[in-house]
């Protein structure tokens, strides 16, 4: 039986937006308004706010084989939280085949479909489980909002769902919103009130400031305004909010680099202001380059491991 509309809709996981189109059913992580705001600063950086990423469906079923077909990009299937498959559509649509994986195991399993964190809109065709199968959505036990650039958003790791982010939010069995936009920074503008009420908020921006403003300063101003509209969101919940400074990257030096230090002591002077959480970044990732995919700047899947387990040795203490 192929899922409707409103079963998907109701299993799914880290989307502000669910829309049928044509090709099929279309899922972002950021609002129209944080979309339109990021695609005026620039336009590939709106591109980037209309994926995906972290949006998974994840749902308890007694079907025995789950079956899908997406537009493109990487889909990954985890069975009982153990990684079972990954899927590259493009691959499967060349040659034909059907994505799908046969379940082992108990009467009754949690299925977790995880969608492309980049590159690829996330539009999900079909979703097809045996006749007369059973569907509940899957209950996690605490909600974190990821705000952050393309280490955020999980560039460069070949399995999405094996980068930092999707890797925290496992360890604590917590529902994701991952808000990361690859080539983002701090500015006011895309700041929107979210239908997604976190136990934890994480900001992790900095490591392009440094090339988007000309000083500090500037940068300065733009975090000040950000973090105001965060503040003011969050008065009086019992949201903890962590402020994330830079990990290491090789790629930058002299009057730069100056300034990306400049961006981290921001980051951490205004969370001590603010009395929100810091953790400084350059203790999750060592700079050592087998741990990064590229020329020292996006962590590898052994970086991200890292990053994850660091920062959640930092985070049991905080949550």
């Amino acid at each position: 039986m192929r899922l409707s509309y409103n079963e998907i809709k109701n299993i799914t996981y880290g989307a502000v937006s669910i829309k049928e189109t044509q090709e099929g059913i279309r899922f972002a992580h950021c609002t129209d308004k944080q979309i339109d705001a990021w695609a005026a600063l620039e336009p590939i950086l709106g591109e980037r706010a209309s994926l995906a990423t972290g949006v998974c469906l994840d749902f308890h079923t007694n079907s025995k084989r789950i079956a899908f077909d997406a537009i493109g990009g990487k889909y990954e299937i985890y069975v009982n939280g153990l990684f079972v498959k990954q899927f590259i559509m493009e691959k499967l649509h060349e040659s034909g085949e059907t994505a799908y994986v046969d379940i082992c195991g108990g009467e009754e399993n949690r299925v977790t479909l995880v969608f492309p964190c980049h590159n690829v809109l996330g539009v999900l065709k079909y979703v097809e489980l045996d006749d007369g199968a059973s569907v509940t959505p899957y209950k996690y036990g605490m909600k974190i909002l990821f705000i952050g650039d393309s280490i955020t958003q999980g560039w460069a790791s070949y399995r999405d769902s094996l980068a930092y982010a999707p890797r925290v939010a496992r360890f604590f069995d917590a529902e994701m919103l991952n808000q990361g936009v690859g080539g983002a920074f701090y500015h006011e503008s895309t700041f929107d009130k979210l239908d997604f009420d976190p136990d934890v908020l994480i900001i992790a921006y900095g490591t392009n400031d440094s090339g988007r403003y000309p000083n500090v300063d500037i940068m300065h101003e733009h975090t000040h305004a950000f973090l105001d509209l965060i503040q003011k969101e969050y008065e009086g919940r019992d949201t903890k909010i962590i402020l994330l400074s830079p990990i290491w990257r090789l790629d930058v030096s002299g009057e730069r680099w100056q300034r990306y230090l400049g961006c981290c002591k921001v980051v951490e002077e205004e969370a001590a202001a603010r009395g929100f959480y810091f953790v400084d970044g350059h203790e999750l990732v060592p700079n050592e380059l087998s741990f990064f995919a590229d020329a020292g700047l996006h962590p590898n899947e052994s970086g991200f491991s890292l990053y994850a387990e660091n920062l959640c040795a930092k985070l049991v203490k905080i949550i």
